[in-house]
């Protein structure tokens, strides 16, 4: 329970201290080459969707990671998509799981943080994705994403369109 305790808060802290980087899209960064989706598995096991949304932004399959949050992984699933759970981490917030230190390692384009249900551990994968532009969909997730897509979690259709729309407007695509 204490460690739990310390683990939760050494979590926290380092979310609090990434802080979201303004980022200047003026430069021109040009088209939107990888990205890096982060679900919450448990309530979105169908990813299938978010290929399409990837398709609409003109991604290549290979060119994107996804990453799902589970409350427990269990050994004799098969998840398709690297999975880690708060048993991933450890007391400092450290990275416990291959799978996901190098999904975390790799830079993307744009990180979609595809969860509407505030949760610590989805959270602090968003923040330490290395990315140039974070999209979310949840209120309140302002800290962690420099845009946020007010939608339904469900609605794939709208959240596809008003992403290229955004997108467009940065002359991202």
């Amino acid at each position: 329970m204490i460690f739990k305790g310390l683990k939760e808060n050494s979590i926290k802290k380092a979310i609090r201290a990434s802080g979201l980087k303004s980022v200047n899209y003026t430069e021109g960064r040009g088209a939107v080459r990888s990205l890096a989706i982060i679900i919450n598995y448990d309530t979105l096991v169908d990813y299938k969707p978010l290929m399409d949304i990837a398709k609409a932004i003109r991604i290549s399959n290979d060119n994107i990671f996804i990453a799902g949050y589970v409350e427990k992984v269990y050994k004799n699933v098969n998840y398709m998509i690297p999975v880690f759970s708060k048993n991933s981490f450890g007391i400092n917030g450290k990275i416990k799981q291959e799978d996901l230190h190098r999904f975390l390692d790799r830079p993307y384009d744009i990180a979609i943080n595809y969860y509407s249900k505030p949760n610590l551990y989805l959270e602090y994968v968003s923040t330490m994705c290395k990315s140039d532009l974070k999209v979310g969909v949840s209120e309140g997730s302002e800290h962690i994403n420099n845009l946020v897509l007010k939608v339904n979690e469900k609605d794939y259709d709208q959240f596809s369109s008003e992403l290229v729309k955004y997108l467009n407007i940065l002359k991202r695509l």
